[in-house]
């Protein structure tokens, strides 16, 4: 007989035992050993080849039978079965002998993860995770947790988590944030195999707007549509109003906790100039608040000082490109007439009556003087 074996808890197990005699076999029997008195058994299988008896006993019965000869099978094994168990066979005519092997059960971790799933938290807050390890045999090797699958890191300098580990199971988690939230699992290594447990972990935070439109003007009778978009956990409730009235709005579903609501202002009028404002707000912290002015402008309105300040500079420019080419044009053909005067001087001057010789012409007062005759070179 083994002096030891081993078996995991639930499963069956088989005591080996073989014997040999010479003599008629009377009784083969198994007893458990109670407590560290070996001469303190409790008999749990009789077996009498001669009478035909086959019998089990107490919490044994209809788990155990005799085997392969003298050998004690348990099916399913239960934790009070671990112990140290005796083989007697009788034998006619020569006294009794006897054999001890003692059973060991490995036991598998039972894990339990809290508070009750799913946990609720505020953002800024920390929260510690608790990790219950019960029932071991031996003791596990080793103890981590995980987010969404992925092993968080609880050592170095980093100050986000703390624990986590054999010696401190509960994992605590700092100044957690949105990104906190998903799936935690803490897991355990031990000899038989991998235990685990796990939990959802819900962070809040509050609503906060993401977007706005940016729309700032319009012209009657457009279709103005104004849009806000905002996040949190719970998913926020938006709402608009336009100098503190209340205005009617569709509401919109993004994704988990993100929501979207829009304002729609068809045939705008003049009147509906004014500033508008979208507020979301979730019962978690201080709301959010944005606003924007909307200025309605009729047809034909006065343009804005950017345009106006475009249309004058171009304008200006134009004008003044036209008049540096007039006084270009009217430069070059001056300058074109006074060449062809001088060139044709004497047929100029051949038109023109000159006094006779030794008089002076008549000039009157303010007249110009005789121009001067310039005859063709031969």
């Amino acid at each position: 007989m083994a002096k030891n074996f081993q078996a995991i808890l639930g499963d069956p197990v088989t005591l080996p035992a073989t014997y040999s005699s010479d003599y008629k076999v009377v009784a083969v029997t198994w007893y458990k050993v109670q407590g560290n008195d070996r001469s303190k058994r409790t008999m749990i299988f009789n077996y009498a080849p001669a009478l035909g008896i086959r019998e089990a006993y107490g919490a044994y019965v209809g788990r155990a039978d005799i085997i392969d000869g003298a050998g004690l099978r348990i099916n399913p094994t239960r934790l009070h079965d671990e112990g140290l168990y005796v083989l007697v066979v009788m034998v006619a005519g020569v006294p009794s002998e006897e054999g001890f092997v003692y059973l060991s059960l490995l036991v598998p971790p039972e894990v339990q993860v809290g508070p009750t799933s799913p946990f609720v938290v505020t953002s800024g807050k920390t929260v510690t995770l608790t990790c219950a390890v019960r029932n071991a045999k031996p003791n596990v090797t080793s103890l981590h947790w995980e987010k969404d699958g992925f092993p968080i890191e609880t050592y170095g300098f980093d100050t986000k988590y703390s624990g986590g580990n054999v010696r401190t199971p509960s994992l605590n988690i700092h100044h957690v944030t949105r990104t906190d939230s998903g799936r935690y699992s803490c897991v355990v290594d031990h000899v038989i195999q991998t235990a685990s447990d796990e939990m959802k972990v819900d962070v809040q935070y509050p609503a906060s707007i993401i977007s706005m439109s940016d729309t700032s003007a319009a012209t009657v009778f457009d279709h103005v549509t104004l849009q806000c978009v905002a996040d949190g956990n719970p998913p926020p409730n938006i709402t608009w109003t336009r100098d503190g009235i209340p205005l009617a709005a569709r509401s919109h579903v993004l994704s988990r906790d993100v929501r979207a609501s829009s304002v729609i202002l068809r045939d705008v009028q003049v009147n509906d100039t004014g500033t508008y404002l979208c507020a979301a707000i979730n019962f978690v912290g201080e709301g959010d608040v944005k606003k924007l002015h909307l200025k309605v402008q009729a047809p034909g309105a006065s343009l804005s000082s950017t345009t106006i300040a475009i249309i004058v500079g171009s304008t200006a420019g134009g004008l003044w490109l036209l008049i540096c080419i007039v006084i270009c044009v009217y430069g070059i053909r001056r300058r074109r007439r006074a060449k062809e005067k001088k060139k044709f001087a004497f047929y100029y001057n051949m038109g023109r009556r000159d006094p006779p010789v030794g008089k002076s012409p008549k000039r009157t007062k303010g007249s110009e003087p005789p121009p001067y005759v310039v005859l063709p070179g031969r």
